[in-house]
């Protein structure tokens, strides 16, 4: 007969084993070895065990094909206890007792989910803690939600995945994003609709909120939904367009400055200020400005400063309200740049303002994330309505790391704007998140996101099929492929049982989203009535990494370093793209293709296939894999060569994509050089871009720049003041890289060349 162990193992029942269990548990009790008392237990024992058999009717065959669950060790432990106290053995019942709960417990502790906690609570595993860059791990709450997030991981691998999921994890082949919220059910990212929550009101669970009458409350408010909605997922939360969704309340600010400014200067006859109204008071009515000069010129200076304030004031929530455990303060984007409205263009240059100001002692804001929408037109060059605020993105960029830069002209982005329609512009979440195509016709970004990614390990797979092991002298490109697509088919089966488990959620478990109809239509429903039908417009995504030691694994090279093996290197994201699209209409959901923005995966697959090929020469030799198609960091070319090598992939990454130049020397010195390098980007079809340079700041003097070991300013030396590192990681600013990152992420960093 089969018996299941603790760990889940079966293994067939062993009379001789059972006698020196017990014998070896009840030698304390007893003071000697009673072999006759425990020959005896194990006799019985295993008669009732044979008895229980019996009464289920199992034949031998039954039996070794294991068609019933078989007995536990659990159970015969209980059966020894009861047979002990029947016989009036109690003390020697309570020492067995005793013994299996210590032999429990030292299971336990040589368990792999007992040796994580031991490392969170004794911060013996700083990459453990340093996953996410921007929670502080080695904080009490920070270790506390990193203890529950390791449990619940342990849950989702034990008893919840597929088992074709859980064997391609071990084995490092596919990665699933934020395991730990898998089992309940949670989704990922979300564009916000603020222009409707602004102007219906919301309601946080704990009190209802009118709507604004003026910028300055407009923007705590959006501080406020920010935060509401951060606690409803797990991922980023992002505003697609808060010029537009801003502009009306920086009107009302204005109307309510217009009329006091009419009060006090007691312009206008008595029927002239009767026949004004509302809709005459905005800031782009020239004869407002003629009629009642005094009273424009105050309502338009007060107006320009409430925005500021009101920006700054945004800027310092969003970086100072911690929403979740370590510290950890809401992901937020906010994309602008297109509305051409004297309010609309306010908006976008007091967030640029206030962003490049800084905080209280002049720091960078890490967040919110800022991504500038470009359109030839609009905002590129002189005479386009908003050059100015381009500009001004650019200065701040250089100055900041942000704003990003979004291309609403990619051929891929354009095919979605309307210009009668601001909700079609393309915009990102911060880490380079895209989600506006849907095949149920929502082709825009507000009120939905991502549900869910699982990333391929592109590197290992090269490695089996290449030359890079020295067992074949040419790729086997065959068996990659096929490799490929089958895992590709667990990645996508687990995003399908994933979505399963989502879909079934009642509205309620995601409260504020659905309740307010953050996530469109969620306002309809029931709080018990499922969200299967709303959520199918979500995406769901296919990362991948490590496309540079993949080609160098296979053939000897990376995509940045020969012609050929770039050419193929694009045809595997192609391929992917092209499966991704076939299964979308297999499954008929969205299915896309993902350039995955990895943190701490980056350094986890590098460690795990270092184990088995040890370290191979520009696949595994360093202690991370580069991220998603991009030309390795440490690989030395020009800025326009990288931007032309890596455009033509973000056609094919529909679930977003980003491309980086890094740039030597103080950016802000030089920022005409800047604006060429984004508008090459621009016109090369990139869909998402963004400038990295050095940026240090002595915490003595507040200086900022490039700081070696000494500050050029103050002379303090780095052994007597701990400099400040900002630097970037998946898209987004986080503090001190130094204390931040973890060791992949810290020595990624160090390897970055520059692109001249």
């Amino acid at each position: 007969m089969l018996i299941t162990k603790r760990d889940g193992r079966q293994e067939i029942f062993q009379l001789e084993k059972l006698i020196t269990t017990i014998t070896q548990a009840c030698l304390p009790a007893m003071g000697t070895v009673n072999v006759a008392l425990s020959e005896e237990i194990a006799l019985c024992i295993q008669e009732q065990l044979k008895q229980q058999l019996r009464m289920h009717q199992l034949t031998a065959e039954q039996q070794q094909h294991n068609y019933i669950n078989p007995i536990s060790t659990q159970t015969i432990h209980e059966l020894i206890i009861a047979h002990l106290c029947e016989k009036d053995h109690n003390d020697i019942s309570h020492f067995f007792s005793t013994y299996r709960q210590q032999r429990d417990r030292l299971r336990l502790q040589q368990s792999e989910l007992y040796n994580i906690s031991e490392a969170v609570i004794g911060l013996q595993d700083m990459d453990l803690l340093r996953e996410n860059a921007n929670v502080n791990g080695e904080s009490f709450s920070g270790k506390m939600s990193k203890m529950g997030s390791e449990y619940a991981k342990w849950h989702v691998k034990q008893y919840v995945l597929p088992n074709e999921l859980r064997e391609a994890i071990d084995h490092n082949y596919v990665y699933v994003h934020d395991l730990d919220q898998y089992a309940i059910g949670t989704t990922n990212c979300i564009f916000i609709p603020f222009d409707r929550l602004l102007a219906e009101g919301f309601n946080t669970g704990n009190g209802s909120v009118r709507t604004p009458q003026s910028i300055m409350t407009a923007m705590a408010l959006v501080a406020i939904i920010f935060q509401s909605q951060q606690n409803s997922q797990f991922g980023g939360v992002s505003a697609n367009k808060i010029d537009w969704d801003l502009a009306p309340y920086v009107r009302k600010s204005f109307v309510k400055h217009m009329k006091k400014g009419l009060h006090y200067f007691n312009e206008g006859s008595d029927l002239t200020l009767s026949a004004l109204s509302d809709d005459h008071l905005y800031m782009d009515n020239e004869k407002l400005k003629q009629d009642f000069p005094k009273s424009y010129t105050y309502a338009f200076e007060e107006t320009v400063s409430e925005t500021h304030q009101a920006a700054e004031s945004l800027i310092h929530n969003l970086n100072t309200m911690s929403s979740r455990a370590g510290g950890q303060i809401p992901f937020t984007s906010l994309n602008y740049g297109m509305c051409t409205s004297t309010e609309g263009r306010l908006v976008s240059h007091a967030l640029l303002q206030a962003t490049s100001n800084g905080l209280g002692n002049g720091e960078t804001p890490i967040f919110p994330q800022h991504i500038f929408q470009c359109k030839t037109g609009i905002n590129q060059s002189e005479g386009d309505p908003n050059y100015d605020l381009f500009q001004k993105a650019i200065e701040c960029s250089s100055k900041r790391l942000y704003p990003n830069f979004v291309n609403v002209d990619a051929t891929f982005n354009l095919i979605y704007y309307r210009e009668d329609d601001p909700n079609t512009i393309i915009a990102t979440m911060g880490c380079r998140t895209r989600s506006i195509s849907d095949r149920f016709g929502r082709n825009y970004s507000s009120g939905k996101g991502n549900l869910s990614f699982n990333t391929i390990n592109l590197v290992k797979l090269g490695i089996e099929y290449g030359i890079c092991q020295n067992q074949r002298d040419q790729a086997d490109i065959a068996g990659f492929y096929n490799a490929l697509q089958s895992y590709m088919d667990v990645a996508i089966s687990g995003l399908i049982h994933r979505f399963g488990i989502q879909a079934k959620q009642p509205a309620k478990a995601s409260d504020f989203m659905m309740r307010e109809g953050v996530w469109e239509g969620g306002k309809d429903l029931h709080p018990d009535q499922e969200v299967a039908d709303l959520i199918k417009h979500g995406s769901l995504a296919v990362g991948f990494i490590g496309l540079a030691e993949c080609m160098n694994a296979l053939y000897g090279k990376h995509h940045g370093e020969d012609t050929e093996v770039y050419k193929r290197a694009l045809s595997v994201i192609s391929f992917m793209r092209q499966y991704c699209d076939d299964m979308s209409e297999k499954y008929n959901l969205n299915i896309t293709l993902f350039a995955t923005p990895a943190e701490g995966l980056s350094g986890k697959f590098t460690k795990a296939d270092q184990k088995n090929y040890g370290k191979l020469t520009g696949i595994t030799d360093r202690e991370y894999y580069t991220n998603s198609f991009h030309i390795p960091v440490y690989y030395s070319l020009s800025a326009s060569q990288k931007i032309k090598l890596e455009a033509p992939f973000h056609e094919l990454c529909n679930a977003g994509a980003i491309t980086y130049i890094e740039l030597d020397g103080n950016a802000r010195q030089n920022t005409v050089a800047f604006q060429q390098i984004v508008q090459y980007a621009l016109k090369s079809n990139v869909g998402y871009f963004s400038i990295n340079h050095p940026l240090d700041r002595c915490p003595s003097c507040g200086y900022e720049g490039i700081i070696g070991t000494e500050c050029p300013n103050c002379g303090r030396n780095e052994d007597s003041v701990h400099f400040q590192r900002l630097r970037r990681v998946t898209g987004y600013i986080t503090g001190d890289y130094t204390q931040r990152f973890n060791s992949a992420k810290q020595a990624e960093v160090l390897d970055r060349v520059k692109h001249k």
